[in-house]
């Protein structure tokens, strides 16, 4: 495994992203809602960061990522997350990280010959990182192009909530229509995602499951 050595290498990012998937949508309805948002996201850098830096060559390049959005988002915490340029900033280095973490965890778990459950985690960790990345990117196209994507309108957290929402029902072609891409851009980038994410099922989930059941055999 590419992060730390020993057993349970992504059960800290899984958690952190679950938990980050799953407090979303109550964000926007408590005090503090937008200090809380900012904070879950840099608990999954940090942890992220944290758990594929096995060697100084990753280390050195998550930091490279990770430190401008990290620096980003704390910016956007305590300073004036309304400013465009600084909204948009978080947002594409949120995409450019993300992708690269998902490339790290694909990498490994594609290229590791013993299937454990964590191995399996680092899966899920890389499926709910895409759609992570792709509402990032929704979000970026939307600040550059408004009314790209029909949403509707509201606060920081609650649109982060809308974008994450309609990138995870693109990711897994669920396909409500009630969230509809407007512009060229939004539309390529929707069935971009809904075209991965299909793909990802069937190529590396499919393997690692088909190679954990090799080794389950092997050991009888």
């Amino acid at each position: 495994m590419i992060g730390f050595s020993g057993h349970g290498t992504y059960t800290r990012l899984l958690f952190s992203l679950i938990l980050v998937v799953a407090l979303t949508p109550f964000f926007n309805l408590i005090p503090g809602g937008k200090t809380l948002f900012h904070l879950a996201f840099i608990a999954v850098i940090v942890t992220a960061v944290w758990d594929i830096a096995s060697t100084r060559r990753l280390l050195m390049i998550s930091i490279t990522f990770g430190v401008p959005v990290l620096a980003a988002r704390l910016t956007s915490m305590i300073g004036n997350s309304d400013a465009l340029f600084l909204r948009g900033a978080v947002q594409g280095l949120s995409v450019l990280f993300f992708s690269y973490i998902v490339f790290e965890i694909v990498w490994d778990i594609s290229t590791s010959s013993n299937i454990t459950n964590d191995t399996i985690r680092g899966a899920f960790c890389a499926y709910i990182l895409m759609g992570l990345a792709w509402a990032s990117a929704y979000q970026l196209v939307a600040l550059l192009q408004p009314g790209a994507i029909n949403i509707g309108t509201g606060t920081e957290s609650a649109q982060a909530q809308n974008y994450t929402y309609y990138s995870f029902v693109v990711l897994t072609t669920l396909g409500f229509g009630d969230i509809t891409p407007v512009s060229g851009v939004a539309r390529s980038l929707t069935w971009i995602e809904a075209v991965t994410g299909q793909f990802f099922i069937a190529t590396t989930i499919a393997r690692l499951v088909g190679k954990r059941m090799r080794n389950d055999s092997n050991r009888k």
